[in-house]
Order: structure tokens, then sequence, then C-alpha cells
């Protein structure tokens, strides 16, 4: 009983994954109405890869809307929607995982009504890695960059500093 009265640190902390992110960073190029910003790599960036791209331990670069019409060098404040990342995690995450499930289901029925159950297992894992991999051609297509179901997703530069 030495945890009593201690506090027990949170695993995952909800609420700073769904309040609106705010980062510091540099505009490296500017192309028409969006900006190429430097950030420095936060911890709740760690693993997620759905903005940004490394540069390196430290930095990452992110595409902005422009909407404030920042020019290269200047210091700016990067927000992502409120609510994005998580929402992004069930995209990638969840629709494969639900699409995955749905086919081995499948595959496996299919499989016991064809042959009486011989294959049922090796056709559902068939059914399975097939459905997973058109979930993922198909959140590629729907969410590609520059597509309106992406654009919820999309950084914006919300003050030049």
């Amino acid at each position: 009983m030495e945890n009593e009265g201690r506090e027990q640190p949170e695993l995952f902390d909800y609420s700073s994954v769904t309040r609106e992110r705010r980062e510091e960073g540099t505009v490296v190029e500017v192309s028409g109405d969006t900006a190429r910003v430097l950030l420095r790599r936060s911890r709740l960036c760690e693993g997620c890869g759905s903005c940004c791209v490394l540069v390196d331990d430290k930095t990452m670069l992110a595409e902005a809307e422009n909407g404030l019409g920042a020019k290269q060098g200047d210091r700016v404040l990067v927000d992502l929607p409120k609510g994005a990342s998580i929402r992004a995690a069930y995209i990638l995450y969840g629709i494969p995982l639900l699409a995955f499930l749905v086919g081995l289901g499948l595959g496996s029925l299919l499989g016991s009504a064809v042959s009486g159950g011989g294959v049922a297992v090796i056709m559902g894992l068939v059914f399975a890695f097939a459905f997973l991999v058109i979930a993922f051609i198909l959140i590629s297509r729907v969410y590609a960059p520059g597509s309106r179901a992406s654009s919820r997703y999309r950084l914006s530069i919300s003050k030049i500093l």
C-alpha cells in the first residue's frame, strides 16, 4: 500500500491531444498560399507523422496555409485544428483494423461455405489482408494532399511573430 496518497502518472493525456495545438516555427519556403515551416518536434508529435516530415530528431518540416502572408525567414505560430490528432489516429488505425476484421469474417464464412471448413482459415486470412490493403488504398486516395477531406487536418499560420 505504498502508492496510497500518491498520484499516479497519467499514461494518456486525452485533454492535450484534443485541444488546439499551437507550435512556433520558422518559414523556410513560400509557394502561393502555402508555406513550409520548420518546427521543433514536441513530445506529442512522436510517432505521429500525420502533418509533418521529420528532418532530424529535434525538428520537423510542415506545410501550412499561409493566409497571413508570412515570408521566408518569418517566425510564426502554427495551429493544428482541435482534435485532429485523435481523428487522424482513428482513421489511420481504426478503419484498417475494421476492414481486416470484416475481411477475416467474410473470408472465413465464404471458405466454410465453399469447402465445408477445410480452407476457412486460409480464405479468412487472404480476405483479411486484401481488405486491409484496399482500406489503405482508399484512405490514401480520400486523404491525398490537397483533397477536401485532408484540408481538415491541415496546419495554418495563425500569427506572425
